[in-house]
């Protein structure tokens, strides 16, 4: 049950991000892609509209917290840190980080140890920002030569410093650099950089719905809701639609426990 007076469940996002969430045609405000979709099905399930709001992510979590959105569903991964900010997830995909670089791949990247003095770009706010810090240190103690962080806005603006050439990559959710390297310009101006060690990204995590939680009521509809698309295949037919990992059922702030992936793409 929602809580007493909702009428709506107001979601905030971070558009573009394919194949998550993007426009269709790109130069439209038609929201599109896998967390509008879903969005869609959880609350016509529970019986709401659900607009559907682009939210910069380095802002998102304020977004909920402040009152102007009542969930994210922007490909967040599920951690501790962020549960730890007041923030409880209902989990509902797997995903993964990768480096997304100019087709070609001039700059020679292979895996993590190769962008040791390089520039790379990333999304402000976002788990490759503090994955990257993290990895720089890393560097640091084993007499490496440091990265450069490029945080930049928008998934467009990290883009647009790799075909730049202002870094040699974008840190970024396998997904999505997946998705822009096999969709944009007919597959000719990105690709992903193939890492045996890891095939579905580096680190994989849970992704989770975002919510307030003291909001406990909404949490519960929506854990519900979703777990009820999943039991009769609903769920499947959009997380198969897009490619990605799924969960087997709908749980809450699992990501703290740092689960595997169930399943291939």
């Amino acid at each position: 049950m929602l809580p007493s007076g909702m009428t709506q469940i107001r979601v905030a996002s971070d558009v573009p991000y394919p194949p998550w969430e993007y426009y269709d045609p790109a130069t439209s405000k038609n929201p599109a892609g896998f967390d509008y979709d879903l969005s869609q099905a959880i609350a016509k399930k529970i019986g709401v509209p659900a607009p559907f709001n682009e939210t910069p992510f380095d802002s998102i979590i304020l977004s909920i917290k402040g009152g102007k959105n009542d969930m994210i569903m922007s490909d967040m991964y599920d951690n501790l840190e962020r549960e730890q900010q007041g923030v409880s997830f209902v989990d509902y995909a797997y995903d993964g980080t990768s480096i997304l670089v100019k087709k070609g791949n001039d700059a020679g990247v292979s895996n993590l140890d190769s962008l040791a003095g390089k520039t790379v770009a990333c999304e402000s706010g976002t788990t490759q920002q503090a994955f990257l810090q993290k990895l720089d240190k890393q560097f640091a103690t084993d007499g490496k030569d440091k990265i450069t962080i490029l945080a930049l806005p928008n998934q467009p603006a990290a883009l647009l410093a790799v075909t730049s050439g202002r870094a040699v990559g974008d840190l970024t959710d396998h997904s999505t650099a997946s998705y822009i390297a096999l969709n944009t310009n007919g597959g000719n101006s990105f690709e992903v950089v193939s890492d045996p060690s890891a095939p579905n990204g580096y680190d994989p995590q849970i992704v989770g719905i975002g919510i307030v939680a003291k909001n406990t009521a909404l949490i519960d509809t929506v854990q519900k809701a979703l777990q009820a698309l999943i039991d009769e295949g609903a769920y499947q037919k959009i997380v198969a639609k897009y490619g990605l990992l799924p969960v087997q059922s709908a749980m809450v702030n699992q990501g703290g426990a740092s689960p595997s992936p169930s399943a291939t793409p």
